[in-house]
């Protein structure tokens, strides 16, 4: 099965942000123990080593994405995927639109993620929590 993370699932991980952290931290367990092929868009890193960087050192932040990489793949993006992202009339932010087009571009089954407009968008966005409950 593949899926693409959304950003605020690794930091609920990250950053212990309760009551999301248990959630977030059973779906990166499912991506270690390659339950799920699990996806983070490239974009998404440079926001992750902001916000960790009020808890962590440089070289705790990078150790931490050098551990998500260890159990993730990064989607990249292109011009191509930012024009076809911009494209997408149902989205009014770029940020969503671009983790659409990442789905897309890896054939996802599902994007986790807590944000209530995406999931009202697509069929393909799910919570942490649902997911668990469904797949696990």
């Amino acid at each position: 099965m593949e899926i693409l993370v959304d950003t605020n699932i690794i930091l609920d991980a990250l950053l212990k942000r309760s009551p999301f952290d248990v959630d977030a931290y059973n779906i990166l367990k499912m991506a270690d123990e390659k339950k799920i092929n699990a996806y983070i868009a490239a974009f998404s890193i440079t926001d992750i080593y902001y916000f960790i960087s009020k808890k962590l050192t440089h070289e705790g932040r990078i150790k931490a994405i050098k551990a998500l990489f260890n159990i993730m793949k990064v989607v990249s993006i292109t011009k191509h995927d930012i024009e076809k992202a911009m494209s997408f009339s149902e989205f009014e932010d770029l940020e969503d639109a671009l983790q659409m087009q990442c789905l897309k571009k890896i054939k996802g089954d599902f994007i986790i993620t807590r944000d209530e407009k995406f999931r009202k968008i697509t069929h393909k966005a799910i919570s942490p929590k649902d997911f668990i409950q469904s797949f696990s």
